[in-house]
């Protein structure tokens, strides 16, 4: 729901202001239009808010620019609510990826969702919230396109939310888990819970567990593909990759005079596998002349900064090499 009347004069006036002291930042790092979702298969605006239901392609791409943690940036977003969702594909497959390895991304996260939460009056443990659940598609087919074939998989963490005796998740959500709620501890497992900040690097995952926006991360709910869950049984599921990402409104609530809840979302990035310069996923000669190429540079947007350090050096190197060949076919 997208704070109808006061954050949309709020937000307004922020973009006043801005407009006389230079751009709107536009986040750190290096990144491409092939980080996020860059195909748009399907989506339902139903119950969703009235004129931010009806252009879903507004979550392809990047994150609106003009966030921060207390104020959301409503210019580009698609909205929907009990009943609706939107689906989406990327440029490449939803990589497994392992824990450990990545220093910022420790807990091997996979895929980023953006919404537009705030900190209500910048209290880390009260946030506004509309929860969506996010289920991964599997491409059995090879078609490219979600069809008949196509295996659902839900991602929830272990015992994160309401469920049946026999452990299934089920839906909606009670109305609790919506509007301005206590977030601490932390609400993970769900996209529109964690705000953004447009001062933090959008493929560097936040710690869902811990309150605030953590490290570098531009912030969002970052989601792993080891939570896959059968929606049929509940139980866990082990996938190497999926193909496709389809967020849907986890709750059917009115708050007063906000109306329905809506989950309202503006980008979904994917985690690039360390060692990756280009976003294809595979770690090869590529990536190694890439840091070749820009050995010495200094400055936070360069590619072959894999570090993220803000300069391309012994340690990049090192990095891509200790990963080459990595996901990349024979």
């Amino acid at each position: 729901m997208l704070r109808r009347l006061t954050h949309r004069v709020a937000f307004g006036l922020l973009l006043l202001c801005l407009g006389h002291t230079g751009a709107l930042a536009q986040y750190i790092g290096h990144f491409t239009p092939n980080d996020f979702a860059t195909r748009l298969f399907g989506w339902s605006g139903q119950n969703g808010v009235s004129g931010f239901n009806t252009n879903p392609s507004n979550v392809l791409g990047y994150p609106a620019r003009g966030f921060t943690p207390t104020t959301p940036d409503n210019s580009k977003l698609f909205s929907f609510g009990w009943g609706g969702y939107v689906e989406v594909g990327f440029a490449r497959p939803i990589a497994n990826l392992p824990a450990g390895v990545d220093p910022h991304n420790p807990d091997g996260y996979d895929l980023i969702v953006f919404g537009n939460p705030f900190y209500v009056g910048g209290n880390l443990c009260q946030a506004f919230v509309e929860p969506g659940y996010v289920e991964v598609g599997v491409d059995r087919s090879g078609s490219g396109t979600p069809d008949e074939q196509t295996e659902w998989y839900l991602l929830l963490p272990l015992n994160p939310a309401p469920r049946d005796a026999n452990g299934i998740p089920r839906f909606p959500l009670p109305s609790q888990w919506f509007g301005n709620i206590p977030v601490c501890p932390p609400i993970v497992g769900y996209a529109d819970v964690t705000p953004i900040t447009n001062q933090g690097h959008p493929l560097m995952p936040d710690d869902p567990y811990t309150p605030g926006i953590q490290g570098i991360s531009a912030g969002g709910d970052p989601f792993k593909l080891e939570w896959a869950v059968d929606w049929a049984t509940g139980q866990p599921v082990q996938l190497a990759e999926a193909h496709f990402v389809r967020v849907v409104h986890a709750g059917n609530t009115v708050m007063g005079i906000f109306g329905r809840s809506s989950t309202e979302i503006t980008a979904i990035a994917l985690v690039r596998r360390y060692g990756d310069t280009n976003a294809d996923g595979c770690v090869d000669d590529a990536d190694l002349l890439t840091v070749l190429f820009q050995f010495g540079q200094a400055g936070d947007a360069l590619a072959g900064d894999v570090n993220r350090d803000a300069l391309v050096d012994d340690a990049d190197l090192l990095t891509v090499l200790f990963q080459f060949g990595q996901e990349c076919n024979p």
